[in-house]
């Protein structure tokens, strides 16, 4: 198989008009001052679906909670060579394999996220924690099911916990 085709089902609506990368010697950086600014993506997000596509929306509104996959189209293309990153581009994490990261630059600029669900209206989606910015393309929508998308006895890596320690600092 050489090539896919994927067609946007909508788009995203909301204040984000850039992202908190920036790409530079083979690597990626965080801007911090945006990702505080944005918070934990808990800024409201609209997701407009496409008329094509609004059949497809029926019965939604009865999960609370969504996996939104979208293709983070801002991406360059140099950018989708990294093969390692440092975890959300600081320097004192370890150098990770991209498949073992959450690293926005990849082969193919596809993400995906849970996010809530806070109302729907007509074909609009109205959503909290979607950490896409705006005009960015959706690929496909499920609802999220916890028994299917949260195993139990989850291992990570140690670095992660630090990461993890790292982001609360900073949106404090």
């Amino acid at each position: 198989m050489k090539e896919l085709k994927i067609r946007p089902i909508g788009i995203v609506r909301n204040k984000v008009e850039r992202e908190s990368l920036k790409y530079s010697n083979n690597d990626i950086e965080h801007d911090s001052n945006l990702i505080k600014k944005q918070g934990k993506a808990s800024f409201p997000s609209e997701i407009m679906i496409y008329d094509d596509y609004i059949e497809c929306l029926d019965g939604i509104e009865d999960f609370s909670h969504l996996v939104i996959i979208y293709w983070t189209h801002k991406i360059p293309e140099k950018a989708r060579q990294l093969k390692k990153v440092h975890p959300m581009g600081m320097q004192k994490m370890p150098l990770t394999g991209i498949f073992a990261t959450r690293s926005p630059v990849r082969p193919n600029p596809i993400a995906l996220i849970v996010v809530k669900l806070l109302k729907r209206k007509d074909n609009v989606l109205f959503v909290e924690g979607l950490d896409a910015i705006n005009n960015t393309p959706i690929i496909d929508i499920k609802p999220h099911l916890p028994l299917y998308d949260s195993p139990s006895n989850v291992k990570l890596a140690d670095w992660m916990y630090s990461l993890k320690d790292d982001i609360n600092d900073e949106s404090r």
